[in-house]
């Protein structure tokens, strides 16, 4: 069996949100793991909203792990919760998200599989 080992800390893609942190995505074949360091004021709202085609909320699902940092998710039907470090958390499309309180959160999202295999590593 091979394996496959690659930084987090050199991305594929990485998206800046000015002052308010960073989204980065690493892709392995067809798996893909996004972090996040969202800075205190960081809004899905403010920061993803404008660029989401039209999007009322976040149209995606995702995996999450919280590593640092406390992220408070609303979703469409009104369903709330705030995350922490050590919270997993699965949240389906149709939510919104922001940085509580004033540390940074860093997020890591996993998409196992989901992606299209380009047959690039």
């Amino acid at each position: 069996m091979a394996i496959t080992v690659k930084s987090l800390d050199t991305p594929d893609q990485a998206y800046e949100f000015g002052d308010a942190g960073r989204y980065d995505i690493t892709v392995i074949g067809n798996s893909m793991v996004a972090r996040s360091v969202l800075n205190p004021g960081w809004s899905w709202d403010e920061y993803i909203k404008p660029h989401a085609e039209g999007a009322e909320s976040c149209p995606e699902t995702h995996h999450e792990y919280v590593i640092s940092g406390r992220i408070r998710y609303l979703t469409d039907e009104g369903d709330e919760i705030l995350a922490g470090p050590g919270d997993h958390l699965v949240i389906g499309p149709g939510h919104r998200a922001w940085v509580v309180g004033d540390e940074p959160c860093v997020v890591v999202d996993m998409e196992i599989g989901e992606m299209e295999d380009d047959g690039e590593d």
